[in-house]
């Protein structure tokens, strides 16, 4: 059984992060370099914030994190932080993002998890749809050359999602971080590179 009160649920409190999942953050981050000083970033299912305090601390005052979720992501006490309540689906939500900073971002996050139905096979089959669904907006979101940061969860399928998403990224890696729940089967994808147009230079 989890217990709550872990280390990193510990020592999220003890540093003021909204969440244990900062330290995930963290991790990968320091492994891949995904967010980098002065980024201007997006973090898809944001709420409760516990990333975007993360990304606030990476990129300074010059950057800007923008948090889109469908429930209210509390106010997180920063000049470059901007929040959004809605659905990355509803195309007046990402265009409200862009808008945010005049342009596409740097780098797109996400560790969104769906309401759960206790049927473990249906459940990583939303999640990787909704995975899909955020992969194929991203040339509207993120800029060329930019990086890329997701959660799955390990099945056959998600080896298929690796392998599309490997066509818009010159390097893409997969990992899971210290952080990550020892039962848990979730993984990462860090993409860097964004091609828009899913061709790789030869």
């Amino acid at each position: 059984m989890y217990i709550r009160k872990d280390g990193y649920y510990r020592l999220a409190k003890q540093r003021g992060y909204r969440s244990r999942a900062s330290f995930k953050l963290i991790q990968l981050n320091h492994s891949y370099g995904i967010i980098h000083k002065n980024d201007n970033a997006l973090d898809i299912g944001a709420s409760p914030g516990g990333w975007m305090q993360v990304t606030i601390d990476i990129i300074g005052r010059r950057g800007t994190a923008v948090g889109i979720d469908v429930l209210e992501i509390p106010a997180i006490n920063a000049a470059n932080a901007v929040t959004i309540k809605g659905d990355i689906n509803d195309p007046a939500v990402r265009q409200k993002a862009v808008h945010a900073i005049g342009r596409r971002f740097d780098v797109v996050l996400s560790d969104l998890s769906l309401n759960l139905t206790g049927d473990a096979s249906s459940d990583a089959v939303r999640h990787l749809s909704m995975a899909g669904s955020i992969l194929s907006f991203l040339p509207e979101l993120l800029k060329e050359g930019g990086n890329f940061l997701i959660k799955l969860f390990y099945s056959n399928e998600s080896k298929m999602f690796l392998k599309q998403a490997g066509r818009y990224f010159e390097t893409v890696y997969t990992t899971k971080p210290k952080a990550s729940r020892s039962s848990s089967s979730e993984l990462y994808m860090a993409g860097k590179g964004f091609i828009a147009n899913g061709v790789k230079k030869p």
